[in-house]
Parts: structure tokens; sequence; C-alpha cells
């Protein structure tokens, strides 16, 4: 297609569009409705969010009791400790006690040996003697 001829006329009538004013523009009206204020604890999210903090108090009551059990549990083990640590104790005392009652024994089998051969002696030393 030529458009030669059509360049021809409209440069020999341009057109003059100072005069032409622009129509106002209609813009839609637009109404948002009212929507209702939607409360966040009557939902689905607010269901979740009571048995979430249902839990949490419940896990709290539980670890609660937990650390009670254990402050318990390290007296007992501390009372414990320190039966063990007395009865310890006590068997070693026990230990030197024996040990220096048969140091003692000892001394007294000594003496009664001693004691023995002495009686036993005497009537022959008398015998020998006379």
């Amino acid at each position: 297609m030529d458009f030669n001829p059509l360049n021809k006329i409209l440069s020999n009538n341009p057109f003059d569009i100072s005069h032409i004013t622009m129509p106002e523009p209609i813009y839609p009206k637009i109404e948002f409705p009212d929507f209702p204020v939607i409360n966040p604890e009557n939902t689905i999210f607010g269901d979740i969010k009571r048995k979430i903090e249902e839990q949490n108090v419940l896990t709290s009551q539980q670890i609660n009791i937990l650390v009670e059990q254990n402050k318990l549990l390290s007296e007992n083990y501390n009372k414990l400790k320190d039966m063990y640590d007395a009865q310890t104790e006590s068997y070693m005392s026990a230990q030197t006690d024996l040990k220096s009652s048969r140091q003692y024994n000892i001394i007294m089998m000594i003496i009664a040996v001693v004691a023995m051969i002495a009686a036993i002696a005497s009537p022959i030393v008398t015998i020998l003697v006379s």
C-alpha cells in the first residue's frame, strides 16, 4: 500500500486541534462494602492459639513437678551420700581398732606364753636346783 496520496492530503490541509477540548474522563464509582471486623479469637487461628496456650500451661506445670522431683531426688542422694560417708568412716575406724586389738592380743599371747614357760620351768628349776 502506498500512503503517499494520504500524506499529500494531510500535508496540504493540516488539522488544527487547538480548538478541540478533551472531554472530562468518567471514572467509575467504586464503593467498598462494609466488611465486618473479624475477631481473631473466634477463628480457627484463635482456637489453635488457645490450644497452644493450654499446652504451654500444662507443659510448664509438668516442668515444675519435674523440678520439684529432681530437688527431692537430689536431697535423697545427698542423704545417702552422707550415710555412705559415715559408714566408710565407721569401717575405717573399725579397721584401725581391729589392727590395734590384734597387736594387743599378740602382746598378751606373748606374755601368756612367757608366763606358761615360767610356770612349767619353775618346778623343773626347783628340782634341778635341789
